[in-house]
């Protein structure tokens, strides 16, 4: 994919452990070349607008680089050194109307060539905070690894489970999964699944109706199936749950 674009999404919440609770929801994503933002009206890019992507909803190590120094200053410290002519292209929510919560935010880095060389998957729970994990090919060129979750993400779910990212390159469809594993055994089970939209400003406007206050219906739907799942009484995690180092 290089031209920038909208993914329209379907996102699926499963929860099969210790009872059974789903819900879905229709949402669209940007995805976009970090090197060459689109200009297109209703979108900008460090200020407000309809739409905006704003460096400091990302990787933010150093407030004084932008989201692509960051990220490759990160990958480097975890031995993937980047090419400076690789090309980046983040999945991510926008801000609407300049408020923001992306609850996960996606990069694939590919090289001059087109080769993939490594995906990360930008997790970010209602606190605000936010954890980063590099999903490599496999020997099969799949993009799927098991690795520990370190990261309080829902008071439903122990910070200390696994995360199984399973991460589809995003071409005319794209589908994603994060399940959590306690002790190995899936909890819940989440996916995105996505088919590709031309980005234009026409869109961009009739999205604006068709999903109205995108990031504050997630964070309301977020918080609204939390109540469900305290009515179900499924065990809790307080926030100050211990949270095992890296």
């Amino acid at each position: 994919m290089n031209a920038p674009c909208l993914y329209e999404c379907r996102v699926n919440h499963t929860r099969v452990s210790p009872k059974h609770h789903a819900f879905h929801y229709r949402v669209f994503m940007l995805a976009i070349d970090l090197d060459h933002f689109p200009k297109t009206r209703f979108l900008s890019r460090n200020r407000f607008d309809l739409f905006s992507l704003d460096d400091r909803d990302h990787i933010l190590t150093d407030p004084a680089k932008n989201t692509r120094e960051n990220l490759t200053t990160w990958l480097a410290e975890k031995g993937t050194q980047v090419p400076t002519e690789a090309r980046i292209t983040l999945v991510t929510f926008p801000r609407v109307l300049g408020y923001s919560f992306n609850p996960v935010s996606f990069y694939y880095i590919y090289s001059n060539s087109g080769e993939l060389i490594t995906a990360v998957a930008e997790v970010t729970n209602t606190f605000r905070e936010m954890k980063i994990y590099a999903v490599a090919p496999d020997p099969n060129k799949k993009l799927s690894r098991v690795v520990a979750k370190n990261f309080y993400v829902s008071p439903f779910s122990n910070p200390n489970d696994t995360f199984h990212f399973r991460l589809g390159i995003p071409e005319e469809k794209w589908i994603v999964h994060i399940d959590n594993l306690t002790d190995g055994k899936p909890t819940l089970l989440s996916a995105i699944q996505g088919e590709r939209r031309e980005l234009t400003a026409a869109r961009l406007a009739w999205y604006a109706l068709k999903y109205p206050l995108l990031t504050l219906r997630i964070i309301f739907g977020i918080h609204l199936h939390a109540l469900f799942l305290f009515l179900k009484k499924i065990p809790y995690f307080p926030k100050s749950t211990p949270v095992a180092a890296d």
